[in-house]
């Protein structure tokens, strides 16, 4: 089975659709993965105000976006795609994004250096 281009951003938009519908939830996830185990065991929520930490916990979405994080990691790895362990989501209303950057850059974004 050959990896599929589309796979992160079908099931970001899906769980988007789902859970995001209507949301003005802004912000980013930064997460990682340790090096001998392909589940996220690390992911930082940057969230742009308050009140939406405890609305992302109440509707579902942090969970289930946590499970999906474990699901997109692990299909990269399996395809020994770059950067599979480690990245970023932006999150903009009912808009998901998700960037797989190398580790370095992800520290450097959650230590405040780059705002990407």
């Amino acid at each position: 089975m050959s990896f599929d281009d589309s796979f992160d951003q079908t099931r970001l938009d899906q769980l988007a659709a789902q859970l995001l519908n209507n949301s003005s939830i802004t912000g980013r996830i930064l997460f990682f993965s340790d090096p001998e185990d392909d589940y996220v065991g690390l992911a930082t929520w940057q969230l742009d105000k308050d009140e939406y930490y405890d609305a992302v916990k109440d509707s579902g979405f942090k969970f289930y976006m946590m499970e999906l994080l474990h699901n997109l990691l692990a299909y990269r790895v399996q395809h020994d795609q770059p950067n599979a362990r480690q990245g970023v989501v932006h999150i903009n209303c009912d808009r998901l994004t998700i960037v797989w950057l190398p580790k370095q850059q992800v520290n450097e974004m959650r230590n405040g250096g780059i705002s990407s």
